[in-house]
C-alpha cells in the first residue's frame, strides 16, 4: 500500500473507528470516483487530431459593436398630448359617463368581481359579460385604462413601416368591446389621426359599442382632431363586412374565443387565421394583441406559423421569419413582453390599490405581419452580416453573480449575458457571429456575451 493511502487508513482507522473491511471499501470508493472524474476529463479532450479538428458547441462574444435598434415600450416615444390625456383619462369616461356616490362606493368591488371573471374564473363566466351594465361600467372605468396604458405604449413604439395606410382606407376592429384599440391607436400614433379613416368595430355588445364611440370622439375632441369614421357591427367576429379592410386589428379577443370550444388549438389558428385573411386585402396589416399568459402566447405562436404558410412576414415582436423558439410547446418558453407600471396614470394606480388588484407591471403577446410578396429589409440577404434579437424574459441570475435574459432570434433562443440592465421589448443588433455559439446547458440557448 502507497504512503499515502497508509496515512489515510490510519486516519479512518481512529476517526471513524471502522472495521478493517470497511475501511478497504471506503478506500475503493474513493478510488473509484477518483478514477471516474479522471476519465470524463481526459473523454473530454480529443485524442486524435482528427477529433481537434471537429467543431465544437456555438460560440460567440460580441465585445464591440453592439447596437440598440428599437424597443417595445418607450415611454419617450408616446406624444406628449396622448401622455397629458392618459393621465387624466378618468375625467375624460366621466365627461360623457359619470358615476353617482353610491356607484363610486361600488365601484373597487366590481372591478374585483370582473377581475376574478376575466382571470381564475375566465372558464366559467357568460360570454356577453359586457352586457351587463355594472360589469360594464366596472370595465370602462378600469380595465379600459389599464389597456389603454399597455396599447398606447406598444403602439407608439412599432415601426412605421407597419401602418401603411392612407386616406380613404378601411380597417377593422374585432373583439372591439369599447373601442380600446382604435382609442389607443389614435393616441399613439399622430400621423395617422390626419388620416380620414373609416373603422368597423365589431362586437357582440351594443351597449360597449355606443360608450366606446362616445369616449373615443370625445378623446378626438381633446386633442383638437377630426376623429376617424366609426361603424358598428353588432356580432361575433366573422360576420361580413361590405368591403375589404388595410388593416385587421384586436386585443383580449382570442383569449376568450379559444376557451368556449374543444377543438385543438392549431386547428382553431388555422380556422381564425383564414377568417382573418378574408376580410383583408392584398396587401393587408394584421395586429393581434393579447394578455401575457401561456395559453394565449401559445395560440398566438400558433397564429404566426399560419400567417407565415400564407406569405406574411413579421414586423414585430419578430426579428425574422423562421420557427418561433418561445412557442410555449409542452411548457417550453413562451412569447411574452413585459413593462413596469411606475409610469401609469396616478389616479389608476390608487384604484387599483382601492380594488386590492395592484399592478406592479403590465404583460402582453402579440403579432403584428403583412401579407407581402417581398421580404422586408432586414430579410434580406445582404443584412445577413448582422444579427437582430429581442429580449424576451426578466433577469436570470446566474453563476458567478452574472445576469442573464432571454432573447428571441433567427439563430432560435439566446442566453445573452449583460454587464448592464436590459429590459423585456429591447431590440439589439450586432455583428453577425464568425465563429459559433455556447449552448446554455439548461435551455439548449446560444450564448452571447454583451459584456
Amino acid at each position: 500500500m502507497k504512503n499515502d493511502e497508509e496515512v489515510e487508513l490510519k486516519w479512518w482507522e481512529v476517526k471513524q473507528g471502522m472495521t478493517p473491511y470497511l475501511k478497504k471499501k471506503a478506500l475503493e470508493k474513493k478510488a473509484n470516483k477518483h478514477a471516474a472524474r479522471k476519465a470524463a476529463k481526459s473523454a473530454e479532450k480529443p485524442e486524435t487530431p482528427a477529433e481537434k479538428e471537429k467543431p465544437k458547441v456555438k460560440y460567440f462574444s460580441s465585445q464591440k459593436k453592439v447596437e440598440k435598434t428599437g424597443s417595445l415600450f418607450d415611454v419617450k416615444n408616446i406624444p406628449s398630448d396622448a401622455a397629458e390625456l392618459l393621465e387624466k383619462f378618468d375625467s375624460v369616461i366621466s365627461s360623457t359617463h359619470p358615476l353617482n356616490s353610491k356607484q363610486r362606493a361600488q365601484l373597487p368591488g366590481l372591478i374585483r368581481t370582473l377581475s376574478h371573471k376575466l382571470t381564475d374564473e375566465r372558464g366559467d363566466r357568460r360570454v356577453g359579460y359586457m352586457n351587463s351594465p355594472e360589469f360594464l361600467m366596472a370595465y370602462v372605468h378600469y380595465f379600459m385604462q389599464w389597456n389603454l396604458v399597455r396599447l398606447t405604449r406598444l403602439f407608439a413604439n412599432l415601426s412605421p413601416d407597419f401602418f401603411k395606410l392612407k386616406d380613404g382606407d378601411v380597417c377593422l376592429d374585432a373583439g372591439s368591446g369599447p373601442l380600446t384599440l382604435v382609442t389607443a391607436l389614435f393616441l399613439a400614433r399622430p400621423e395617422l389621426r390626419k388620416l380620414k379613416l373609416t373603422w368597423y368595430c365589431m362586437d357582440i355588445s351594443q351597449g360597449a359599442l355606443s360608450i366606446g364611440e362616445n369616449i373615443f370622439l370625445s378623446v378626438a375632441a381633446a386633442l383638437q382632431c377630426e376623429g376617424w369614421n366609426i361603424i358598428r357591427v353588432k356580432g361575433e367576429f366573422g360576420a361580413s363586412l361590405k368591403e375589404k379592410v388595410s388593416l385587421v386589428a384586436s386585443a383580449n379577443m382570442f383569449n376568450e374565443v379559444v376557451q368556449d370550444f374543444e377543438m385543438p388549438p392549431d386547428y382553431l389558428a388555422k380556422k381564425y387565421a383564414e377568417k382573418i385573411l378574408l376580410y383583408a386585402k392584398e396587401d393587408c396589416g394584421v395586429l393581434l394583441v393579447e394578455p401575457g399568459f401561456p395559453k394565449a402566447a401559445r395560440f398566438i405562436s400558433l397564429l404566426r406559423d399560419a400567417f407565415l404558410r400564407r406569405k406574411c412576414i413579421m414586423y414585430a415582436p419578430c426579428t425574422h421569419c423562421e420557427e418561433c423558439p418561445m412557442d410555449g410547446k409542452a411548457g417550453g418558453k413562451w412569447c411574452n413582453f413585459a413593462f413596469s407600471t411606475e409610469d401609469a396614470p396616478k389616479k389608476l394606480r390608487v384604484l387599483s390599490e382601492k380594488a386590492s388588484l395592484p399592478k406592479e407591471r403590465a404583460v402582453l403577446t402579440f403579432i403584428a405581419c403583412r401579407r407581402e410578396e417581398e421580404l422586408k429589409k432586414n430579410e434580406n440577404p445582404s443584412d445577413l452580416k448582422d444579427l437582430r434579437f429581442r429580449i424576451a424574459s426578466d433577469p436570470i441570475r446566474l453563476p458567478k453573480n452574472r445576469t442573464g435574459y432571454y432573447a428571441c432570434s433567427s439563430e432560435g433562443l439566446l442566453l445573452v449575458q449583460s454587464a448592464r440592465p436590459l429590459l423585456s421589448g429591447e431590440e439589439f443588433k450586432i455583428p453577425y457571429p464568425k465563429k459559433e455559439f455556447h449552448e446554455d446547458w439548461k435551455s439548449g440557448a446560444k450564448i452571447i456575451y454583451l459584456d
